[in-house]
């Protein structure tokens, strides 16, 4: 009796230490002298300037050859179409192919409907002045439906160090006010913990048929933020 209340006891105290952990990281962070904690945030807008589409051709027939046979003249047609809109190869993937038994079921029953294939082209559009023209293309080339396609900023790198200055002077200014507040002022930072977030990306499914043209893209701003979690001393 008495080892097992030491056991009770003892897994007690390990789940109040467990549970004391983050408490002690954070005080880690902290200074004896005195200072400030700020929580700060930045953000810049920018319009998307990258397209990257997703297409799968597949065929089911009674042998894999043959609807490896239709899936391969489908996607040298498509290939012709991408790169007559100026897609270059380095901007084309068309490597991945899938062949699989293809079934169906009825009255409960398992049947085979033949051999399936599939291959999947990811494209990489730079220029999205062209991205109308490339569905139409695509259309042409006998493409009618298109999967994922997700938007994407150029310079990225770029937008997040804006948005790292634009926290680093939220940050300062915080720190300025509440230190003013209580008749002190900054002396210098302590300690910077920083997280970041990339662009939200947009995926849109679009929709196509060979008896319309490409539909209008309308896109809206993506938002890249930095956040910091800033210790100031003060004097």
């Amino acid at each position: 009796m008495k080892n097992r209340m030491g056991f009770i006891l003892n897994r007690k105290i390990a789940f109040v230490l467990c549970a004391l952990l983050p408490m002690f990281a954070a005080a880690a962070t902290l200074p004896d002298a005195p200072h400030v904690v700020v929580s700060a945030a930045g953000e810049v807008d920018a319009l998307p300037d990258i397209a990257r589409l997703q297409l799968q051709i597949s065929e089911t027939r009674d042998t894999a050859v043959e609807a490896k046979k239709l899936v391969d003249e489908r996607t040298a047609r498509v290939l012709t179409a991408v790169r007559e809109q100026g897609i270059p190869d380095t901007d084309i993937r068309a490597s991945q192919i899938r062949i699989y038994p293809d079934y169906e079921w009825e009255d409960g029953k398992r049947l085979l409907r033949g051999q399936r294939v599939e291959r999947s082209i990811d494209l990489t559009l730079n220029d999205l002045s062209r991205y109308g023209a490339v569905l139409d293309g695509l259309v042409q080339a006998g493409i009618t439906e298109l999967g994922n396609v997700s938007f994407d900023l150029s310079n990225r790198d770029a937008l997040m160090a804006q948005a790292v200055q634009a926290a680093m002077a939220d940050a300062n200014a915080k720190a300025a006010t509440l230190a003013a507040g209580f008749g002190r002022r900054v002396a210098g930072v302590y300690h910077i913990d920083e997280g970041t977030d990339g662009p939200i990306r947009q995926e849109r499914m679009v929709m196509m048929d060979a008896k319309m043209g490409a539909a209008p893209m309308l896109l809206g701003k993506e938002t890249v933020s930095a956040n910091l979690n800033v210790v100031f001393l003060l004097k």
